[in-house]
């Protein structure tokens, strides 16, 4: 098992609150500029990517100091957290968390839920009010949670064959289209289980 941790550079969050998380990792991934934060927070950072244009040069020098595997990637049709996702696969990781993505630009913040659906390992966000994962055809995820909890489903453009349990709402061989019917489901058991024929799901799990 290969638990990859990608640090995003989001302005703002600290980062003290995902210790264990970084505890638990065993190899964390800082995406370009998130390498300063990384450095003040005492995080030891195995691999550095992204196109280096957020990176300050001090930072950046720090990096080498302590022999970060540094790759710079200018491919401007990919953003940094895709290039890190593509790695944390390429190295064979299986689960894959990421942190410091919240707040920025709005375009880029959905960028990042996209992101998700490229990744071939379990992969999620870890953002400040909830856990979002993504499903595509034919790769079903199971998630433990709390009962009582909310979460929504959405699909991104249509989705069909949808099996959904666990929630208080299920779903048998449903079809989703781009609209908010997934929204607000409430857990009833301790996992919820979803699989589709066709199509990309975003899930979102209150914290």
């Amino acid at each position: 098992m290969l638990r990859v941790l990608i640090i995003g550079n989001a302005p703002g969050e600290d980062l003290s609150q995902w210790s264990n998380l970084v505890l638990d990792s065993d190899l964390i991934i800082a995406c370009d500029g998130a390498m300063e934060k990384c450095q003040s927070n005492g995080i030891v950072v195995n691999v550095l990517i992204g196109d280096m244009d957020s990176i300050s040069e001090p930072s950046q020098r720090y990096a080498e100091s302590k022999r970060v595997k540094i790759i710079k990637q200018t491919d401007q049709n990919t953003n940094d957290l895709t290039k890190a996702i593509s790695y944390a696969d390429s190295v064979g990781a299986t689960k894959i968390s990421i942190i410091n993505v919240d707040g920025g630009r709005s375009d880029h913040q959905f960028a990042n839920y996209l992101s998700l659906l490229e990744a071939k390992s379990d992969a999620r966000l870890l953002l400040n009010d909830c856990t979002v994962r993504a499903l595509s055809n034919n790769k079903p995820i199971s998630h433990s949670i709390e009962i009582g909890t909310e979460f929504s489903v959405f699909s991104l453009g249509q989705s069909s064959g949808i099996n959904l349990a666990g929630g208080k709402w299920v779903l048998k061989n449903a079809v989703l289209e781009s609209n908010s019917t997934g929204l607000h489901n409430v857990a009833v058991e301790d996992v919820i289980s979803i699989d589709c024929k066709t199509g990309n799901l975003l899930m979102f799990v209150s914290h």
